[in-house]
């Protein structure tokens, strides 16, 4: 029996969750703890007209995050949330932008 190697974010719970870095907090830590046993846990977020893909390496401890215009240099409010979720949570991993 293969398990699963791909694991998703609810796109519902990050839209929902997108303004309360509280809640989404809860959410990610919840949703990777859950699926620990998988390779890659995928997510998409969507803020200020721009798409995010978020690919977590739980395996390797790596997280990439795509962005869909990647000339623009703002400050994406999830990626800090992703950030600290992803460092406090003894996932450990480090993050790189593509």
């Amino acid at each position: 029996m293969t398990k699963e190697l791909v694991g998703f974010l609810c796109p519902d719970r990050l839209c929902t969750y997108m303004h309360s870095s509280v809640e989404m907090e809860r959410y990610l830590t919840a949703a990777l703890k859950k699926q620990q046993d998988k390779r890659y846990v995928i997510g998409a977020f969507y803020e200020s007209s721009y798409w995010m893909l978020v690919v977590f390496y739980l395996r390797d401890n790596i997280a990439y995050i795509f962005y869909s215009d990647r000339a623009t240099k703002k400050k994406w409010e999830i990626k800090s949330c992703l950030s600290l979720v992803w460092t406090r949570y003894s996932f450990r991993a480090e993050t790189r932008n593509m």
